[in-house]
């Protein structure tokens, strides 16, 4: 398989304003926030619910208008050449048939996907400059390597610019930064540039100059047939690193054991993991509680102790390619492992979000894949093995869920209590994607105590009802917005 990219213009010397159509999306409020900082004029649109970038937004004093009215985005633009204004418009929304986008191409003004957008972003002529770019891409922990890569070369002074798809970096803020510094990092997403016209993968649309592959795993079957078109997004990307680049790969992966035999071009790939064989390893994980810590050998030699301020094998897994790529960029050991201490996670990727009356704690994830849920609930578990978990899931777009709809079930297999919500649906959903209540709830009792709950309220009823004590765990997962509910059950 080879993607033919769509057409980009090269020039935009002349843009002073960037109107961003979904301005809200997690792919689209760093960018937004990167534009802001930069110097252009920025205002955007979305829908009125609730997201978990506001904040972010709100911060930055960035103008959004509800919904997509031609005639918000039209006032914004009045007074410009169609060479002076810009927009950037998100997958979801109708992508470039929302009315907004629409408008914006029948004026002959440039309409970027969000993807081509940070494409254009990264290689730094929008801004007058050039910057040596970092994308991260994974199936599962793009988003913690991504905020954990940020943080630790703002602790190391380097003042990064960064676009992580998330609503909150603990504790450098926003998921967005336009700095001085010469790194810029991006979390590269191998989805859909836009759902109609161009199913080219994201990050195909990014030239950088390092990168980082976590791990690769069957997700999106919307775009992908199988592993093996994910496999070839993937190893097409890596074909895009710039020639004397580095990649650093983790060489646990299986599909990216195969990627390594397969790269024919002038960069040079690192390995990282628990196995010997990597140039970087891990070793003698330790838990404790919240936090963990982990041993780092450099080709065979430790190079020392490194503690981080989350818990999980994962995690610390996670932590070492970033690890590895800063030693590799000459920071010493002694300044890497400052920098991760001071890292404390993102927007709902394990985020404590506090305890009930009675003294449960409440935790928060954005896991949407049967692997990432399992992996969560494992570290969890082990951070507070004393206590049950009672975890609520709200699956993200019914193709994803009828597609893994097994593995979903085995995901939750060592859970207390499985309360199950609706499939939260999404613009990626077609007709055909369909799902009977039947067979949702029937796949999921074969593993688990489990039950269906239509609407947040009764959910909130039934937890305080029956999980009251200080003994449980309640755990809110999923990429839609179940996290409303943990935000609940703080409440009296």
């Amino acid at each position: 398989m080879h993607y033919k990219l769509q057409d980009i213009p090269q020039d935009f010397s002349r843009v002073k304003n960037i109107f961003f159509v979904g301005i809200k999306g997690v792919g689209m409020t760093p960018l937004a926030i990167i534009a802001k900082q930069a110097g252009f004029n920025i205002a955007g649109s979305d829908i009125s619910e609730e997201f978990i970038t506001d904040n972010s937004l709100n911060y930055e004093e960035i103008i959004i208008f509800e919904e997509f009215d031609e005639k918000d985005i039209e006032l914004f633009f009045e007074g410009f050449e169609k060479d002076e204004n810009l927009v950037v418009t998100t997958g979801a929304h109708k992508g470039f048939d929302n009315p907004q986008s629409n408008w914006a191409r029948n004026k002959g003004i440039t309409v970027l996907t969000q993807g081509q957008a940070l494409g254009i972003f990264m290689e730094g002529e929008i801004f007058d400059r050039s910057f040596k770019s970092i994308a991260v891409a994974a199936s599962h922990g793009k988003t913690t390597i991504s905020a954990l890569l940020a943080s630790a070369l703002v602790s190391l002074s380097q003042d990064p610019t960064y676009t992580v798809g998330t609503g909150e970096l603990f504790p450098v803020g926003s998921p967005g930064h336009y700095g001085v510094g010469e790194y810029f990092i991006a979390e590269a997403d191998e989805y859909a540039s836009e759902p109609v016209y161009d199913k080219v993968p994201k990050f195909l649309y990014q030239n950088p100059e390092f990168a980082i592959f976590n791990n690769i795993d069957f997700d999106h079957p919307d775009l992908f047939k199988d592993i093996e078109e994910v496999k070839k997004a993937f190893f097409e990307f890596a074909h895009n690193i710039k020639s004397n680049g580095i990649l650093f790969t983790n060489g646990d992966d299986k599909y990216l054991q195969e990627l390594k035999k397969e790269i024919n071009k002038d960069i040079r790939i690192i390995t990282y993991g628990k196995l010997v064989s990597n140039d970087y390893v891990i070793t003698k994980f330790v838990n404790e509680g919240f936090e963990s810590r982990f041993t780092v050998l450099k080709h065979g030699k430790e190079i020392g102790v490194f503690e981080l301020g989350l818990p999980g094998i994962h995690n610390a897994h996670n932590s070492l390619s970033v690890i590895a790529l800063l030693l590799e960029f000459g920071f010493e050991a002694s300044e890497i492992r400052h920098s991760l201490k001071t890292f404390k996670g993102t927007k709902r990727r394990m985020e404590i979000i506090g305890k009930t009356n009675e003294g449960a704690l409440i935790i928060d994830d954005y896991a949407h894949h049967p692997l990432e849920i399992s992996t969560t609930l494992d570290a969890i578990k082990n951070a507070v093995f004393d206590k049950k978990i009672v975890a609520i899931f709200q699956p993200h777009t019914t193709s994803r869920t009828k597609a893994l709809l097994s593995e979903f079930a085995e995901s939750f297999s060592e859970v207390e209590k499985l309360i199950l919500l609706p499939v939260f649906k999404s613009q990626r959903d077609t007709e055909k994607d369909n799902l009977s209540k039947d067979e949702y709830v029937s796949s999921f009792k074969v593993q688990n105590d489990v039950i269906l709950i239509e609407n947040f309220s009764d959910v909130v009823k039934y937890v305080r009802e029956n999980y009251a004590s200080g003994g449980f765990v309640f755990v809110t997962i999923g990429a839609g917005d179940v996290y409303k509910i943990a935000y609940e059950l703080t409440k009296e």
